[in-house]
């Protein structure tokens, strides 16, 4: 776990910094090629997002010197993808490198970041108008973007599919509990529960939770995806879960201890690899592997009081995906035969790396 933690500190938060930084736009970088140079590429709000929280946590664990980054890359996040009407705020998925808009779709999954980053950095600075846009989004997620007949976030604004994702609820309960933390007493967590009762009453089968439904929470016609799970998710609400406990009082650990143990029955490969989908039978209905799912395995293990496994895990991500194709950098994912299957360094997954190495480090103080 050191040496992930080191690579952490001494490698990845200075790479990002400095080539994954746009200085003069004041925003990150999306991704970066095999040799560690910038792609010009659609930049997301949810990648901004997702950075701007890494550098602000940085900041306060003293990790590094990331206020600055963090402060200038949401007031660019603010400028250039988000739009303010009445008591309403919301952001364009997508805008191009050099600022126009590439995707005026609303987000549900990006909506939840951006929630994210705004309580990480009203931790950082305490800025009330931070929180005064998050409640503008908020507004924004519950009039424009949830079911009003069946409950839970359709996936975008305009809508394309009524079907439903677990993902986007899974990350707008993170959102939830970050800004009940930085912020209490402001209705946050009421609003996190409300999302674990839809997970408990709607989402959760048996020990399994499966990735897509209908509109009315109902499996998909569609077999081929109506049983599909993603160990990593299981291990990314057993995490989440164990959070809600801590903050609520409430009872969670049986829906923690079926999600844990159905990720670790079906899940890992015999060298500790963990598979992308597995199928409702329990059989691997993908077997390539993302960086992300054994971050979360990480986090994951620390809820649990499991530091052998989260150790493992770390060893894992050193030996297959970290410091590679360049220092600082990763593969974001591999193929069965462990050949990586992308050519370039997405900013994205720092996100994952960096919360991971957080909740892992003594420093981390995960119930802060």
């Amino acid at each position: 776990m050191r040496r992930y933690l080191d690579w952490i500190r001494d490698e990845a938060l200075p790479l990002w910094a400095d080539a994954g930084f746009d200085a003069g736009a004041g925003r990150f970088r999306e991704r970066l090629d095999g040799a560690g140079r910038p792609e010009a590429v659609p930049h997301r709000s949810m990648v901004q997002a997702r950075q701007i929280y890494v550098f602000a946590h940085a900041a306060q664990l003293g990790w590094f010197d990331g206020a600055a980054l963090a402060e200038t890359a949401t007031a660019s996040l603010i400028r250039d993808f988000c739009r303010e009407e009445g008591d309403q705020a919301s952001f364009a998925f997508s805008i191009h490198p050099d600022g126009r808009i590439a995707s005026d779709v609303r987000d549900a999954y990006a909506h939840a970041f951006a929630l994210f980053a705004l309580a990480w950095v009203y931790r950082l600075n305490g800025d009330p108008g931070l929180l005064t846009l998050a409640d503008k989004v908020i507004r924004f997620v519950d009039a424009q973007l949830t079911d009003p007949r069946h409950g839970g976030l359709f996936d975008a604004l305009p809508v394309a599919t009524r079907d439903k994702r677990q993902n986007p609820h899974m990350h707008l309960l993170e959102a939830y509990l970050f800004l009940e933390q930085a912020a209490p007493g402001r209705g946050y967590l009421e609003r996190a529960g409300a999302l674990v009762r839809l997970f408990a009453d709607r989402m959760l089968r048996d020990t399994v939770l499966p990735e897509y439904f209908a509109q009315d929470w109902s499996p998909l016609a569609d077999t081929a995806r109506s049983g599909i799970w993603e160990p990593g998710h299981h291990f990314e609400w057993v995490w989440l879960l164990d959070r809600y406990g801590r903050l609520s009082g409430e009872t969670v650990e049986p829906w923690i201890g079926a999600l844990d143990a159905s990720a670790h029955a079906f899940g890992l490969t015999p060298d500790g690899l963990i598979v992308d989908e597995v199928d409702a039978d329990g059989t691997v209905a993908k077997a390539s592997h993302r960086i992300w799912p054994h971050t979360e395995a990480i986090k994951a293990a620390m809820a649990r009081n499991d530091p052998a496994f989260a150790g493992r895990m770390a060893g894992v991500l050193m030996a297959h995906f970290l410091d590679r194709p360049f220092a600082g950098g990763w593969i974001d994912q591999i193929g069965p035969d462990r050949a990586p299957l992308v050519d370039y360094v997405p900013a994205s997954s720092l996100y994952h790396l960096f919360l991971a190495a957080a909740e892992a480090s003594p420093l981390g103080n995960r119930d802060a």
